[in-house]
């Protein structure tokens, strides 16, 4: 006996609204024509449906999300940095909670052995007469960074893989479907311990364009690019008895902004746009001169300093996109030039390292350096030039002498505490040598960079304004 299906599956919209207009308006018309052929169709997504950088998602605690995913109709969500890394743990179990769309996850657990809120780590879907879809979902683990910012404990990703699909089987499941946040190199690696156990890993994280689904060890690997660009279509094949897929075929279909947009989805979309209008228009700040680019890099250095109570304070130019104009400063202010979503840290290191930096941040090379991902936004922005606090020096005939911290003169040798953004701990990342050797300290929970900044801000001018 032989059944087919139907997959349509998106992943990492990072909050791009109009393109998910679109999105959803596709995946409705066509799940309603291939219901109508009888045909058995499923709708899933990948992870990163959210994005804290937009200010509809930040406005709405991510609810907007929730409300969108249960709009379009989709039957399930693997989980993605951007849902876990992007928000604090409480907030992370209240949305997998509520979420009507279940969220896969089981290489991730909470401290206690426990899964983490609303999370599952399989789940059964029948459709059809005879079709059992056993399904499960894993994240990138970032190393350790999930452990150090909640408290969670990784779970062995491959160990856990290999027990869900064996369990599901025996459950009864015919097709084995994997919602991978991986990235599309960690899928085909996946795969090659996988044949026999996972017939189809829908991809994730790394925002390839799939074009036509890969085969690794007879597992079927397929992923829709990013931001609302595609939506993709895997039909395939099943025999019920061999618990086996025996043919199958899949494509990319291109979103265009002037597609037919869902009014449903306008409708969310509507009521999360108020909450973001009520949000952005608290004033935190009123300023009686324009502030430069530079300068509010070292009011953020410096508000790190303060957050951490820290000898020193580094910002990076690429986490700030522009400088503000003079009159009162908003939330929507400051979030239309703090895009991206950068985790404060304090940092160690030493007098040599933080004398390398000084002079590094003169260096076009390096400043003009252009990075991607690890939370920048928009990607593709130069790392930029550091601004410090807490720190001064003299330059000339590009010698950088004389530098002072906190009034001292620099110890080459003695280790220094700093508060910074996270992405200034790994060369390879942000691009300056010097922070090689660095040390990891403590990272900042439930926190971006940008609120520390907007908190600093609101308690100036509460200070002024009383």
């Amino acid at each position: 006996m032989k059944e087919t299906l139907t997959i349509l599956h998106t992943n990492d919209l990072h909050g791009h609204y109009d393109l998910a207009l679109r999105q959803s308006a596709y995946i409705k018309k066509r799940k309603q024509v291939l219901l109508s052929q009888n045909e058995n169709v499923i709708v899933v997504d990948g992870g990163d449906h959210m994005d804290m950088s937009m200010n509809e998602c930040l406005a709405t605690d991510g609810y907007i999300h929730l409300d969108m995913l249960a709009a379009t109709g989709y039957d399930v969500m693997s989980v993605g940095n951007n849902e876990l890394l992007r928000l604090p743990k409480e907030k992370i179990r209240q949305l997998s909670s509520d979420s009507k769309v279940p969220w896969l996850l089981l290489n991730l657990e909470e401290a206690d052995g426990s899964q983490i809120g609303g999370t599952k780590k399989t789940m059964m879907l029948e459709v059809g007469e005879h079709l059992k879809i056993g399904m499960f979902g894993a994240t990138d683990q970032f190393e350790d960074v999930y452990e150090r910012k909640h408290g969670f404990r990784n779970r062995d990703t491959l160990a856990e893989i290999k027990k869900a699909a064996a369990e599901l089987k025996g459950e009864g499941a015919n097709l084995v479907l994997f919602l991978s946040h991986m990235g599309h190199d960690a899928d085909q690696e996946l795969a090659r311990s996988l044949s026999g156990l996972v017939d189809v890993i829908i991809g994730a994280h790394t925002h390839t364009v799939v074009n036509k689904p890969v085969v690794v060890s007879d597992v079927i690997i397929v992923q829709a690019g990013c931001y609302g660009q595609y939506v993709g279509e895997l039909t395939i094949t099943v025999d019920l008895e061999k618990k086996a897929v025996i043919s199958h075929h899949g494509r990319l279909i291109e979103m265009d902004s002037n597609d037919e947009a869902d009014l449903e989805l306008e409708d969310v979309l509507k009521k999360g746009r108020l909450q973001a209008q009520q949000f952005l228009g608290e004033v935190l700040f009123e300023s009686e001169d324009n502030i430069s680019h530079e300068q509010l890099v070292k009011m953020t250095a410096d508000s790190l300093k303060e957050y951490w109570g820290s000898e020193i304070g580094i910002m990076y130019g690429g986490g700030i996109t522009g400088g503000l104009s003079r009159g009162k400063i908003t939330k929507g202010t400051i979030l239309d030039v703090c895009k991206s979503m950068h985790t404060p840290i304090i940092m160690e290191l030493t007098g040599k390292q933080l004398s390398g930096l000084i002079a590094e941040t003169y260096n076009d090379d390096i400043t003009n350096k252009p990075v991607y991902g690890g939370g920048f936004r928009p990607h593709g922005i130069s790392i930029g030039k550091l601004q410090f606090s807490g720190v001064s020096w003299s330059r000339a005939a590009e010698n950088v002498t004389d530098i002072y911290v906190n009034g001292e003169a620099i110890d080459f040798t003695k280790v220094y505490r700093a508060g910074t953004g996270a992405p200034l701990l790994y060369e390879d990342v942000c691009g300056y040598p010097s922070v090689e050797g660095s040390k990891l300290i403590e990272l900042g929970k439930n926190i971006m960079i940008k609120d520390v900044l907007m908190n600093d801000l609101k308690k100036r001018y509460e200070a002024t304004t009383v």
